[in-house]
């Protein structure tokens, strides 16, 4: 009985050791009071104020090839994208161009009216296509 008491004793004994020690050395990391962090929080916080900025963007003269549905690719895809850059894209097929574009949309937000979808891939698998019997591109991982 002795033995079970002296281990019982012990180990409170422990566990007021472990949470004086940590009481001590909390107080370090834990510099400011409670109630001292309670005033802090009931500061109202500085304001802040926002100006705008003004930013430049390149420009460029460069539009798509003439052709049908230029003007959607011009209207639509030269918000973003150089025409430079999307003609220097692998060669899709119709279909992977339309998946592209709804990429856009969903993704990015591109504003590309529903109706527009079908035009712009026909003129871009057009421009800068190959044909859906041919194997697939590598763009976004697909194909070997």
């Amino acid at each position: 009985m002795k033995a079970n008491l002296r281990r019982v004793v012990t180990a409170l004994a422990g566990l007021l050791l472990a949470g004086t020690a940590a009481a001590v050395l909390g107080s370090n990391y834990l510099s400011e009071s409670i109630s001292a962090q309670a005033t802090r929080q009931d500061t109202p916080l500085p304001a802040v104020h926002f100006a705008p900025l003004n930013a430049e963007l390149p420009t460029s003269s460069v539009v798509f090839p003439a052709g049908k549905g230029s003007e959607i690719a011009n209207a639509y895809c030269l918000m973003c994208h150089s025409a430079g850059m999307v003609l220097r894209q692998p060669a899709l097929t119709v279909d992977e161009w339309q998946t592209e574009i709804r990429k856009m949309q969903s993704a990015f937000g591109a504003p590309i009216p529903a109706d527009q979808v079908d035009p712009l891939a026909c003129y871009l698998g057009g421009i800068n296509g190959r044909k859906s019997d041919s194997k697939p591109s590598t763009v976004d991982n697909q194909g070997s």
